[in-house]
């Protein structure tokens, strides 16, 4: 509740500020890597307090331009971000756009494109300091060996060439894992989500993304297990099957116990006629914040809905599709 006025403990963020007008908060995983990062950086390990500090900062802006692309091509697709959550590979922020495949796929490969962009203005400039292509093309995955190649002449190493290395390093692996992962909260997943939107529906899509995640996550773990040093694959793995659950669970509550294949195709019928008592409602949203969904009965989970779709009939003026 402190840091994330009590919601989803994976939303939990500390508020820093506000960028292009929206609400900025810093993901608790982004808090722990920094301090982790700076112990790790103390005057017994190989690479030093200022250096890691460099890189840390770079990484944050970077996620904080990312997420100021998809800010930006939210608005001029006519929708709108409520807040910004920056975790170490992007941003858990929503955006809203208006119920298109299109547009939402389009807000999605802002962030990847901006980072594609980059990557040859942040190579060649490490080209141009360092005269090495080895440190120009690291391996985003295994981008600490491009940092050997960083010293001058004399066997130096600024902490401005640290900067710029970590911005390009950084830089590709926001690409790579945005890109190519399709596991939330990348924008892959996003982008999967609005080609299944197009198929077969909006609810279905989400849920078939969700499965995809899951699925994308176990090969994230599985791949870090076998690595030499597949630590961070492992922790990125595990944080996205997390969110990917959690979404999971989400589309469960919103179809009831027993969801059918399809999320989007839900019998009414089964909910019980009549409209819901709206002292019966006041309680049930008491009972929320204080045990959660997960807490609540089947009998109050179909009270709920019944009433959520009671209320949007109501300012429609007719029946909501599902679709």
């Amino acid at each position: 509740r402190l840091f994330g006025e009590g919601e989803l403990w994976l939303r939990w963020g500390v508020p820093i500020g506000s960028l292009l007008g929206v609400r900025v908060r810093v993901h608790w995983t982004f808090v722990a890597l920094t301090v982790v990062g700076l112990i790790m950086s103390l005057p017994l390990h190989q690479s030093g307090f200022g250096f890691r500090l460099a890189g840390l900062g770079a990484l944050l802006l970077l996620v904080m331009a990312h997420e100021s692309a998809h800010v930006l091509a939210c608005r001029r697709a006519g929708g709108e971000t409520d807040e910004i959550i920056l975790w170490p590979l992007g941003g858990l922020g929503e955006h809203h756009v208006a119920r298109d495949p299109s547009d939402e796929a389009r807000v999605a490969l802002a962030g990847p494109a901006l980072h594609a962009l980059l990557l040859p203005v942040f190579g060649l400039a490490l080209f141009a300091v360092t005269g090495s292509w080895g440190a120009a093309l690291p391996n985003p995955l295994d981008a600490g060996r491009s940092m050997f190649r960083l010293s001058g002449p004399d066997g130096t190493l600024s902490w401005w060439v640290v900067l710029l290395w970590s911005l390009h390093a950084g830089n590709a692996l926001l690409l790579v894992f945005n890109l190519l992962v399709p596991m939330a909260p990348s924008d892959a997943a996003t982008v999967l989500r609005s080609v299944l939107w197009k198929r077969g529906g909006y609810h279905r899509a989400r849920w078939q993304a969700a499965h995809v995640g899951l699925v994308s996550a176990a090969a994230l773990v599985l791949t870090g297990a076998l690595a030499v040093d597949g630590k961070p694959l492992i922790a990125i793995g595990a944080f996205g099957a997390a969110v990917c659950w959690a979404e999971r669970k989400r589309l469960q509550f919103l179809a009831g116990d027993d969801p059918p294949s399809d999320p989007a195709v839900h019998d009414a019928d089964a909910e019980g006629p009549g409209e819901p008592d709206r002292a019966e409602v006041d309680r049930i949203l008491d009972r929320i914040s204080e045990v959660g969904m997960d807490g609540l009965s089947g009998r109050e989970r179909r009270v709920l809905k019944r009433a959520t779709r009671r209320s949007r009939e109501t300012e429609s003026g007719s029946p909501e599709s599902d679709e």
